[in-house]
């Protein structure tokens, strides 16, 4: 869909950023944005570069959407500045895939990605092909003349993002585009980002599917309580919080014997709240995992050794008194 234009504090950029070697397509600074009276970001600040994918982490509540819906123009800032970069009228300059479908349920998703394209302004001579590259680019053309009402969760979502991105938008939202879908589609959801950012767009990703963010994002965002706990390129910023380290988690049916559970926290590890996980964080995790193998399996449980994933870093930024 196309984002609306409400009055606040926007300014669009109409030349490169002279500061930087690439313009940025959004540029967040010292925004405070809440509900109700209710603060969610307090003086966050982000920007994101055209080509680039920028995936933002954290657990519910966080404020992801809050920053999606500053960004798009949805949710007015009480606070601070958001700069668009350059390229192009504002109509057709937010390419937003919300997390709740915005698709007309009695229409095809040719019809949807067509209505978009008339509101964002692209030209009638143009508007066939601009239809059918964005359908292309998410693999809907064998579902994109049937009823949206009558598609999977996997087909809806890959039509969203379609109707999102006929417009060619200088910068593409995307609010947790993964949610229900399957492998397959993933996969081909991660694709169309990439295209869209090689082409020039900046993309900004909410999301909690981390798997999809690993093999996505050339940046990720980590938010906690509306502050950005860190920031960088995946790989980089797991090997700064875990280095060499891997995680050890022993997986039971039921809780732990006494017996067991005193190995266990001999072992160095924690039990989950439930009694069913425990876990380690640590560089001798094989060894400790072949030292407590014949526990496990009197315990009928299943014990696995691995490098730590987004996921853990978002859990243990997020515990990390700020």
């Amino acid at each position: 869909m196309t984002a609306p234009w409400p009055s606040m504090s926007w300014t669009f950029s109409s030349r490169p950023n002279l500061g930087s070697e690439v313009t940025p397509a959004l540029s967040l600074s010292g925004i405070d944005a809440g509900y109700d009276g209710r603060p969610v970001l307090r003086d966050f600040s982000l920007s994101i570069a055209a080509g680039e994918v920028y995936a933002l982490l954290g657990a519910n509540g966080a404020g992801k959407s809050t920053v999606a819906r500053v960004a798009s123009g949805l949710l007015p800032a009480r606070r601070g500045r958001v700069v668009l970069g350059e390229g192009g009228g504002p109509r057709g300059r937010i390419g937003l895939a919300p997390q709740d479908s915005a698709l007309f349920p009695a229409l095809s998703p040719r019809e949807n990605v067509d209505v978009t394209a008339r509101l964002c302004g692209v030209p009638k001579r143009d508007r066939g092909a601009a239809v059918n590259r964005a359908l292309d680019l998410t693999g809907c053309g064998p579902r994109s003349d049937q009823p949206v009402r009558t598609l999977s969760g996997g087909w809806k979502r890959r039509a969203n993002l379609s109707a999102a991105l006929v417009g060619q938008p200088r910068l593409l939202i995307a609010d947790e585009p993964t949610e229900g879908v399957d492998a397959s589609t993933r996969g081909v959801l991660s694709v169309a980002l990439r295209e869209t950012a090689k082409a020039g767009a900046g993309c900004l990703l909410i999301s909690h599917d981390a798997i999809f963010v690993a093999d996505t994002a050339d940046r990720i965002g980590v938010l906690a309580q509306g502050r950005l706990l860190a920031e960088g390129a995946p790989n980089a910023l797991l090997h700064r919080a875990f280095g060499s380290a891997r995680l050890l988690s022993i997986r039971l049916t039921r809780p732990a014997s006494d017996p067991a559970a005193q190995w266990f926290a001999q072992a160095g590890l924690t039990a989950s709240e439930d009694g069913l996980e425990w876990r380690r964080l640590c560089d001798d995790a094989l060894a400790i995992a072949q030292m407590l193998a014949a526990v496990v399996d009197g315990e009928d449980g299943e014990v696995a050794v691995r490098r730590p994933g987004l996921d853990d870093l978002v859990a243990q930024l997020s515990q990390t008194p700020s």
